[in-house]
């Protein structure tokens, strides 16, 4: 049964070999209809609810993906405020805002006639210089000129771009209103001109550690794209937009979207050299093991079918080639030439015992049958349990890689038997130099092997001592694992991005991007008794001590209107404030008579002469109508006749109008205007968000935050401002600075703030106030900048939020919810981290009941098990003392892990049993089992490392990351298997060679 489809094989290898090529000419033709993702969003489901509100929040604040351009000037003494520096970012941010794409398709900057300078139109063509990158281009569907969407509009969002010559300067036009104009109106043509941008920068904590470094030093554009995949050629553009700028001037490009798509355009990149190479290591490799070129090609055959058969089941399904499904190739070159080594190296060993390649085939095949279906097996259920991983591009990287696995064991039954028949000759094979059977000892190979059996068959107890205090090592390392991911980290130390990086967050607030939204949690809520509550304390407050009356009179109406409610349905709040402002007004009628009488009295007096005495007698006539009144006004006027004629007269107006100004009624519509006005135009709401910046400010991780409360305090200084006199110094000039400054903060009522919101909109870049506020005040947003992009630093960042908002409660329950590329990174990475434990922890399980199956006996197949445990405690202890971080690449090699480290276990302990049953002496069949075995598995674990080199000379961290822990995967279980397990079977030899365990056994 086991030798049906070889027998089938050997007798119609044409008819395999055919079958084989339509099948994979079948796979290979879909490869036009490749399409590539490079964002890793898509690592999250579309229906993802933190995904959902993601794009909610965009939409609601009119946000864009971004990418950034840093301009650094720490040569010039005013670093980027010089007059050179400024005019080419305004040359370059008018470059940007013309962009159009001409009859050819190709990017075309149409600069109009400004100035007496004529019109200017250029044209670009991004395309690479050189063949290569050209033809990666045409093959992966790249456009370096592709900067427009459908319709032809350009990619960048023009009106929201910003740059010094395109945002506002809230600056004063006069006493109570705001100047329309850009913080760089023109760009200067003196250097007083661009030292007085650079003020009105620095003044603006909008711009301040966002726009413009606090150093002075650097400057930032921020171009908004409408989608992500548009990043890498708009960095592109600025590049070459750039690329005659002079040294002083360092443009740096950065960001999130530039960083993942940049990425994206480098895998495609290693797609087309990683997988060559390793085949070519791979090829170069077995010859020097079988000399011989005819039999090698037969697995690097079956490499490849199985990459383009993996490959073209991914993309005839539909699928886009995601950062992960990237590494298919590369994952399945040298795990698919496993099966064809093992065949090889025994077909080679063998083939002089019966000078028949037929029957040597028959040979070798009949006896690892069953050792390579369950070793693929394995491998197949480590790669498939990542479809229980909530990741989807994980999810289709894990099954098609294991559809791969199980093509290449199909072939290797079929195809490599088929092959051997019909492309290699017994007289070639004769020819051929054959390794003999007393040459086995020879070697540096075979020395190394039988040196290493001799090792753990006499010194097993302590080979296992040796392994338990290297699995208590890793213990202690797998508890120091510090999960964390970073996009701009998968790119080397000196790649552009991330010296860029770098660069930037030195002089800036942060690249990094999240957006903190609050909203009421019950929008809807009347929150009648805390209206009531405090109309209440602010009456008091103002009125308690003049006019105890009317005060009481007004919380009579408070508890008369909270009685009426209780027998009415619903919340008018108007209504009842209506009620209140009538009340209020005969309260004014009644209080306010007797100043309303003596004001006038005293305003138709004759200011000649006038004294106190004289005062009194003309109020004589009307006494009985003001008699507390005029007690109060004496009460606050001089005794004497210190005052007299008009500032007598003056000093009893101005007293009357203090107290006539204290009307019941203008307070009650004061209240009305701050109660129902929407929370985030209610001062303390305001001053709630102030206190959560000035936390997070502080705390070390955010480096700015910028919210509409930054633009209200800076709009509120214009405002009130007043220049000192031209002549003043020393404490006036200190007085007038004090003075302003008190006036750079959130105003004390809601009527003042709604006034300085009005004039906000009404700023010459329009909605600019609406992308950290909606239109309705409901809702606020709050950008954040880190500085690092680190997946740990953002949940710091959320926990002291959390913190904060327990130990702060808000004025009105608030609910907040993040966004941004950088919080999104951590949703979908501690979504890998748990189900790469939950599917790893599942196919640990699924391995060891299929290990017990395959050996029909508990003991063994916990055996087996050793080599994959010890492998993968060691890998992850190496991890936690390395300092390594737990990222994408770390996490998916635990399935590799499991496949390849039960590999070998299992030819080991297969072997072992085989040897065993015909020599009946554990001793004997040690010796035997470091010859052609071992080199066999030797040889494997050599090919599968070999393979995977080429990612160690790649520019991406990931692939190095690969390539480096898959080496050190290889050794580990190569010497789990070859030192260990003897070693064990040596001590339980009683109990795992007795007749009975045997029997049962293949």
């Amino acid at each position: 049964m086991k030798l049906a489809l070889t027998q089938f094989s050997l007798k119609r290898p044409w008819l395999i070999i055919i079958t084989v090529l339509a099948l994979v000419v079948a796979f290979a033709m879909q490869f036009p209809a490749v399409t590539f993702d490079n964002d890793p969003e898509n690592m999250l489901s579309v229906d993802e609810p933190v995904r959902i509100f993601h794009h909610e929040v965009k939409d609601k604040y009119a946000l864009y993906d971004f990418v950034i351009v840093g301009v650094v000037n720490e040569t010039n003494p005013d670093g980027v405020f010089n007059v050179a520096t400024l005019n080419r970012l305004d040359h370059l941010t008018q470059q940007l805002l013309h962009l159009q794409k001409n009859e050819q398709g190709l990017p075309e900057i149409v600069l109009p006639a400004h100035q007496g300078q004529p019109q200017q139109r250029t044209t670009y063509d991004l395309n690479p210089q050189g063949w290569w990158p050209r033809l990666l281009g045409k093959v992966f569907n790249h456009n370096p000129n592709d900067l427009f969407d459908d319709e032809g509009n350009s990619a960048i969002v023009k009106r929201e771009l910003m740059a010094p010559s395109v945002v506002d300067n809230i600056k004063q036009a006069g006493l109570g209103s705001l100047k329309l104009e850009y913080l760089m109106e023109n760009p200067p043509r003196t250097d007083e001109e661009a030292r007085q941008i650079a003020e009105d920068a620095m003044s603006n904590p909008l711009y301040r550690g966002t726009l413009v470094s606090e150093d002075r030093k650097a400057v930032c554009l921020y171009i908004p794209i409408i989608a992500k995949p548009y990043s890498y050629n708009v960095a592109n553009l600025v590049q070459t937009l750039t690329a005659d700028w002079p040294q002083e001037d360092r443009v740096l490009i950065t960001g999130l979207p530039v960083a993942e798509d940049t990425f994206g355009v480098e895998m495609l990149v290693q797609m087309a050299t990683s997988a060559p190479l390793a085949g070519l290591a791979i090829f170069l490799l077995m010859w020097l093991f079988f000399r011989n070129v005819s039999l090698i090609i037969a697995p690097m055959l079956v490499a490849v079918f199985s990459v383009v058969s993996a490959m073209g089941l991914l993309i005839g399904l539909g699928y886009d080639v995601h950062i992960m499904s990237s590494m298919i190739a590369i994952f399945l070159m040298p795990i698919a030439v496993a099966d064809s080594v093992h065949i090889l190296s025994e077909f080679y060993d063998t083939y002089h015992r019966f000078g028949n390649k037929k029957e040597t085939i028959r040979y070798v095949i009949g006896h690892l049958f069953k050792p390579m279906l369950y070793t693929s097996l394995t491998t197949i259920a480590g790669f498939g349990s990542l479809a229980f991983t909530p990741i989807p591009p994980v999810e289709v990287f894990g099954l098609h890689v294991a559809f791969g696995v199980a093509v290449a064991w199909l072939l290797s039954m079929t195809f490599i038997p088929a092959y051997i028949m019909v492309a290699i000759s017994e007289e070639k094979l004769s020819r051929a130099h054959l390794e003999q059977p007393h040459d086995t000892s020879s070697g540096l190979l075979s020395t190394l092997l039988e040196a290493m059996g001799r090792l753990s068959f006499s010194h097993g107890g302590t080979v296992l001592v040796v392994t338990v205090v290297l699995l208590i090592g890793a213990g202690y390392g797998i508890s120091t694992i510090n999960v964390n991911d970073n996009p701009v980290k998968w790119f080397t130390h000196n790649h552009d991005i991330r010296v860029a990086d770098r660069i930037l967050n030195h002089h800036f607030g942060g690249t990094y991007t999240a957006y903190l939204t609050f909203a009421e949690v019950r929008p809807e809520a009347c929150n009648r008794e805390q209206k009531r509550a405090l109309v209440r304390k602010r009456v008091q407050e103002r009125f308690g001590e003049q006019f105890p009356q009317g005060v009481a009179r007004i919380k009579a109406k408070l508890e008369e209107l909270k009685a009426n409610q209780r027998h009415v349905d619903g919340c008018d709040v108007h209504k009842c404030f209506h009620q209140l402002f009538l009340e209020a007004q005969d309260i004014d009628e009644q209080i306010m008579a007797g100043w309303n009488v003596l004001a006038d009295e005293i305003n138709y007096m004759d200011p000649n002469g006038l004294t106190r005495k004289q005062l009194i007698a003309n109020l004589a006539p009307v006494e009985v109508q003001i008699t507390q009144e005029l007690a109060a006004l004496l009460k606050q006027l001089p005794d004497d006749d210190t005052l007299q004629g008009y500032p007598l007269m003056d000093a009893a107006l101005k007293i009357c109008d203090e107290h006539t100004g204290q009307s019941f009624a203008s307070f009650v519509l004061e209240m009305e205007a701050e109660v129902t006005a929407p929370p985030f135009k209610q001062p303390q709401m305001l001053r709630y968000v102030e206190g959560l910046q000035q936390v997070l400010n502080e705390g070390g991780l955010v480096g700015k935050s910028t919210s509409a409360v930054d633009a209200l305090k800076k709009a509120a200084y214009e405002l009130s401002y007043v220049a000192p006199p031209a002549d003043a110094e020393g404490e006036e000039l200190e007085r007038y600075q004090q003075r302003n400054q008190t006036h750079f903060a959130v105003p004390d009522t809601a009527s003042a703030v709604g006034q300085v919101f009005v004039q906000l909109e009404g700023m010459k870049k329009k909605d600019s106030l609406f992308h950290m506020i909606t239109r309705d005040y409901r809702e606020a947003n709050v950008w954040i900048q880190l500085k690092s992009g680190d997946n740990q630093d953002m949940e710091a960042v959320v926990a002291q939020v959390e913190d904060y908002m327990q130990r702060n409660p808000p004025p009105v329950p608030l609910k907040n919810r993040w966004a941004g590329l950088t919080y999104l990174n951590v949703v979908w990475q501690d979504k890998m981290v748990n189900g790469m434990l939950s599917s790893l922890a599942g196919s640990f399980v699924v391995v060891l009941v299929m290990m017990m199956l395959l050996f029909r006996s508990v003991i063994w197949g916990a055996l087996a098990m050793i080599p994959l445990t010890v492998t993968i405690s060691l890998i992850y202890g190496l991890i936690g003392v390395a300092g390594k971080d737990y990222d994408m690449p770390v996490a998916v090699l635990s399935s590799l892990t499991l496949g390849l480290s039960v590999d070998f276990a299992i030819h080991f302990l297969q072997r072992a049993r085989e040897l065993y049953r015909q020599n009946g002496d554990w001793t004997e069949s040690c010796k035997v089992m470091f010859k052609e075995p071992a080199r066999a598995i030797t040889r494997n674990a050599i090919t599968i490392s070999v393979g995977f080199t080429p990612l160690l000379l790649a520019p991406l961290v990931p692939y190095k990351t690969v390539g480096f822990f898959l080496a050190t995967i290889m050794a580990v279980s190569w010497l789990a298997s070859l030192i260990i397990l003897p070693a064990l079977l040596t001590l339980l030899q009683r109990w795992v060679f007795r007749q009975d365990v045997l029997d049962e056994g293949l």
